[in-house]
């Protein structure tokens, strides 16, 4: 039995872009940071624009990105066009793309909005189209995901239910974008970008629901490409700032390294650096610490950063050649070992 009802089989979006090259994010599409991008809707009812509004603004709460959107029938150009013409399916040209597309064409579209639909829908289909409009291309594109496709289930899948072809299903399923043209994290199939797919379609029966909100990646991940304040970085390494525990009574603090920064839950740590092993240090105190690679972490955080709200930016952090964003985490179980377990409470990239 499929995890994918039937009804919601045909609502299935197609990203669009400049070249085929396809959470993960085209570097070359990226707006500058800090953009107001002019949305001009189509048509449709008072109630389904206000509700693209309400869902496209979910991504303002966390990326250095807002949307203007223009009075209806309003003289001007825009960035984002969107028009709901039904019988095409939802679709989004990815980030700066929309700039190759003439102003009297759309670069988005809502192919089953009407004043029923509900607030579910509304979010998951806007969320992730309005993902493609700053740059997100589809989770399964991301070039470190390695999901087992059963390709000639694919195939027929997608013909039955979307009247893709071949060609179609390649592109939108199974391109992987380029490494060199793509910032990602490891691969979370929870993300708003992500397709759902039913274990039918893989040959491990593994499989991806409905995912309608951002997921907590999805919001970290973004906040990297769009700060809210301090630089932007277009490189794949970060650390967390840690505590550790066993026992109930042993606890101790360090900075744990990924080279690939993202969802790194579960995951031993690359390198780690001891910064206090007897009891927990005060991170707002600043500091630094030298990995076994030689490479010297200094760290500055504010002096309520513990206080500060949950994935807001709280200090700097260098390792001599870069400087990075430091974010409150949430404190979450990073990875177990040798019996220790690693807190999260902030990260830096």
């Amino acid at each position: 039995m499929s995890s994918i009802k039937a009804s919601e089989n045909l609502k299935t979006c197609a990203q669009l872009g400049a070249s085929e090259d396809r959470l993960a994010l085209d570097n070359r599409s990226l707006w500058p940071n800090g953009s107001e991008l002019v949305v001009n809707m189509w048509g449709q009812s008072d109630f389904v624009r206000r509700k693209v509004i309400q869902y496209a603004n979910e991504w303002s709460l966390y990326a250095n990105i807002t949307f203007r959107f223009m009075d209806r029938d309003a003289p001007g150009d825009s960035d984002i066009r969107v028009s709901f013409t039904s019988g095409i399916g939802s679709w989004s040209y990815i980030g700066t793309g929309a700039k190759t597309i003439s102003q009297s064409n759309p670069t988005m579209n809502f192919g089953w909005f009407d004043d029923e639909t509900s607030d579910e829908e509304f979010s998951r289909t806007v969320i992730h189209e309005f993902g493609h409009a700053i740059g997100c291309i589809h989770e399964q594109a991301s070039p470190v995901v390695d999901i087992p496709w059963n390709k000639p289930a694919v195939y027929e899948y997608y013909l039955k239910n979307d009247n893709w072809d071949k060609g179609k299903v390649d592109s939108n399923v199974f391109a992987k974008a380029v490494q060199a043209n793509t910032l990602n994290t490891k691969f979370d199939n929870t993300s708003i970008m992500q397709y759902p797919y039913p274990p039918e379609l893989t040959l491990d029966g593994s499989s991806a629901g409905w995912n309608r909100v951002l997921s907590n990646l999805d919001k970290t991940f973004i906040m990297r490409c769009y700060p809210k304040e301090g630089i932007v970085r277009n490189t794949q390494d970060g650390v967390y700032l840690v505590n550790r525990i066993k026992g109930g009574n042993q606890t101790a603090s360090g900075i744990a390294y990924y080279s690939h920064f993202g969802n790194n839950d579960g995951q031993q740590a690359d390198d780690y650096a001891e910064v206090s092993n007897n009891g927990y240090t005060w991170w707002e105190n600043g500091g630094e610490v030298t990995f076994g690679s030689g490479i010297t972490v200094k760290w500055n955080l504010a002096e309520d950063a513990g206080k500060s709200p949950l994935f807001s930016r709280v200090g700097f952090a260098n390792n001599g050649s870069e400087k990075w964003n430091v974010y409150r985490d949430d404190g979450r179980l990073l990875y177990e070992r040798d019996g220790w377990q690693v807190y999260a409470l902030f990260w830096a990239f």
